[in-house]
């Protein structure tokens, strides 16, 4: 289990205690991640890879963002993910092509370093059946899943790289309690930091109480998903409300439980805010707390 300082530190390549006048890093691209069959999802994850070395803007350690879609419990014994097309992945094949993203990041590695993130979602879970116990054992799994890839990384000598997990946890998507036990999860395995790429839907976007969001949230359990255990906020910042209500968010945090930083923002190209722009918003209105990571859909 990696600490959280040190952790967001490794991240951004960088000290844990950031700078307000930084200027936004480079964006590099996150994806979503399709396939209609095992091998067509390990063949895209792959091309994804290279891509995202060949682009590679910097010389620092940057997240590569892989969105499979819902956490899903697939069978008694079988976790895994919807992807965006409906077609479910178990574990396994996610693994498969979470591999096959490394070989393709190694293959066409120009410079730099890569943090290769499991990503999922909390999509429609309890409306589909699952528990909060089916939860923390999707997130308890994801973790698993990334620390595998580490164990491949490291067998295969790719010391450029390592590997972590995310999920786009949003208050309109499902309830509260769900929700956390993915973070749970994930904290309860211990290898893999829990990047949350969400939002905080409704959320106010003034003051430091803990506010009413969306579907039964309040500001506390937005803060949880992104700040508890080994958890670290990578927000959507598609409008400047987002990031209003992160730094309500962060103010609450502080109160009551001590600093708070953002391992940087998530952005999309053709909605609201540029890349930089959602940056700079988020790191003009938390005091310069925002880590140098972009990671950006549709880039």
């Amino acid at each position: 289990m990696r600490l959280r300082l040190a952790a967001i530190a490794v991240v951004a390549g960088l000290g844990p205690f950031p700078a307000a006048a930084r200027a936004a890093p480079s964006p590099v691209t996150a994806w979503y991640v399709y396939g209609t069959n095992a091998s067509e999802l390990a063949s895209y994850a792959y091309a994804r890879g290279c891509d995202f070395a060949r682009a590679q803007p910097d010389t620092r350690l940057r997240l590569l963002l892989l969105d499979f879609g819902a956490a899903r419990k697939l069978s008694s014994t079988t976790w895994g993910a919807v992807d965006f097309s409906n077609t479910r992945f178990s574990n396994a094949d996610i693994l498969d092509a979470l591999k096959r993203a490394a070989d393709g990041y190694h293959n066409c590695h120009a410079r730099g370093s890569v943090d290769i993130a499991y990503g999922s979602t909390n999509y429609r879970m309890s409306g589909l059946g699952m528990t909060a116990s089916d939860a923390w054992s999707a997130g308890w799994h994801q973790s698993e899943r990334s620390q595998n890839l580490h164990g491949y990384q490291a067998s295969h000598g790719y010391d450029s790289q390592t590997s972590d997990a995310a999920a786009d946890m949003e208050p309109s998507w499902d309830a509260v309690t769900i929700t956390k036990a993915l973070v749970d999860g994930d904290e309860a395995q211990g290898w893999a930091l829990y990047f949350d790429f969400g939002s905080a839907d409704g959320c106010p976007q003034s003051g430091s109480a803990d506010g009413a969001c969306t579907n039964g949230w309040r500001v506390s359990d937005v803060a949880y998903v992104s700040f508890a255990g080994l958890a670290l906020p990578l927000p959507e910042i598609y409008y400047a409300a987002n990031a209003s209500q992160w730094t309500v968010v962060r103010k609450w945090w502080e109160a009551g439980e001590g600093w708070y930083a953002f391992a940087g923002a998530t952005a999309s190209t053709g909605v609201g805010l540029t890349p930089a722009a959602a940056w700079n918003t988020l790191n003009s209105s938390n005091s310069g707390l925002v880590e140098p990571e972009l990671a950006c859909f549709g880039c």
